[in-house]
């Protein structure tokens, strides 16, 4: 995950392996949407899916 220190909006996300369909959708969302981090750390999918790699994500870029 990249991240625009000075606008706080996440701008490109490399994501690889099996059934990263779902994430690469949500991260293209979240860039073509210039969505900050912040904002993600509310809209985290429901417990248990693949997608808790957001959750991981944003934990790793910090608050």
């Amino acid at each position: 995950m990249v991240v625009d220190e000075d606008r706080r909006v996440i701008v490109g996300c490399t994501l690889v392996g099996p059934d990263v369909a779902e994430l690469i959708h949500a991260a293209t969302i979240a860039i073509v949407g210039e969505v900050p981090p912040e904002r993600l750390w509310h809209a985290v999918p429901a417990y248990p899916t693949v997608s808790e790699v957001w959750l991981r994500l944003l934990e790793a870029y910090g608050r």
